[in-house]
Order: structure tokens, then sequence, then C-alpha cells
């Protein structure tokens, strides 16, 4: 089995974020580069829906290559 590891990115494409230790859903968290900025929630609940469309992808992609369609 394989390992994928998929970062949170900003619609700007960074990756890296001014947030406070041991945040909070509703805690307020902003781009380093662009100063877009949300809650800790929302960006985790769209991290977590990124995840599962990879997820779903690379599942898909290996059944494929196992012979299912």
């Amino acid at each position: 089995m394989s390992t994928t590891q998929v970062g949170v990115k900003c619609s700007c494409g960074s990756d890296k974020f001014e947030m406070p230790k041991n945040p909070k859903a509703s805690d307020t968290i902003k781009c380093s580069r662009c100063g877009a900025s949300g809650t800790y929630g929302n960006v985790m609940r769209q991290a977590t829906s990124q995840a599962k469309t990879a997820v779903e992808k690379q599942l898909k992609d290996m059944l494929r290559k196992a012979g299912f369609k």
C-alpha cells in the first residue's frame, strides 16, 4: 500500500498559514502569502473534502489497473 500526503493550500497556492497553537474550529487563520482569512473549522472541512476526493481518485485508478471498469 502506498501513502499519499494531501496538504491544505490556499487559493493562491500557498500552504503556509498564520494560526494559533492548538486552534479551535472558530479561530481565524490567515494565509501567509496573500492574507486571505477564514475559520479553522471551514479550512479543515475543505481539507477533508479534498482528501476524500484524492482517495477516491486513487482507488478508482487502482481498480482500473486491476481490470475493473
